[in-house]
């Protein structure tokens, strides 16, 4: 769906204003799955908590990501001539 508006808020009346916020509220509801009923006032514009997104393995780039491992400990072991 694609809508195209164009309205002059300076020459418009403030019902026809209303209106179109209303139509939008509807639009919004409609794309979230829920449903509009009308007189409805929106209390508070902060958003529902977020919750952690699962952790991709690749970045937006398409490159991989590797986990952080602490590999110190492997490191003194081979730098002091020992096997891993």
């Amino acid at each position: 769906m694609q809508v195209n508006l164009s309205f002059d808020t300076e020459s418009e009346k403030v019902d026809n204003l209303k209106k179109l916020v209303e139509a939008l509220e509807q639009l919004i509801a409609s794309r979230e799955g829920r449903t509009y009923q009308a007189g409805q006032k929106q209390t508070s514009t902060v958003a529902a908590p977020v919750e952690p997104k699962p952790v991709n393995s690749q970045t937006a780039g398409g490159c991989r990501v590797i986990p952080y491992e602490d590999m110190s400990g492997k490191m003194a072991n081979i730098f002091s001539g020992g096997r891993a």
